[in-house]
């Protein structure tokens, strides 16, 4: 991955946290005021997050914000949420639960 390599190759890529910030839009405060820092998120997947969880930064990216292990889920299962409660998971079987209601796999 390019952020492997680039954090390997030693050329002064500054990693550090902040917080993020109330008000209008994304900011992150931390050794300086972020504003609207561009994420480090898959294709296709935005978030903001709420106040006063702490954000990792890259060079003045968000590489994300870090989070407790979901002792809900099985290797290789994931969980979308929001602050709001909705939440979308993805299970090993192939069901989707879309809060709190199965759809089961499609048959063939």
């Amino acid at each position: 991955m390019w952020l492997t390599r680039k954090l390997r190759a030693g050329n002064g890529v500054r990693l550090h946290s902040g917080r993020v910030e109330e008000g209008g839009g994304f900011a992150v405060q931390g050794e300086s005021l972020f504003k609207e820092p561009e994420q480090l998120l898959p294709y296709g997947l935005m978030s903001v997050a709420e106040a006063g969880k702490e954000a990792v930064m890259l060079d003045g990216y968000c590489a994300g914000v870090p989070g407790p292990p979901d002792s809900g889920l099985q290797a290789g299962e994931t969980r979308l949420y929001s602050a709001g409660g909705a939440e979308i998971r993805l299970l090993n079987d192939g069901s989707v639960v879309i809060n709190g209601q199965i759809f089961e796999p499609k048959e063939g």
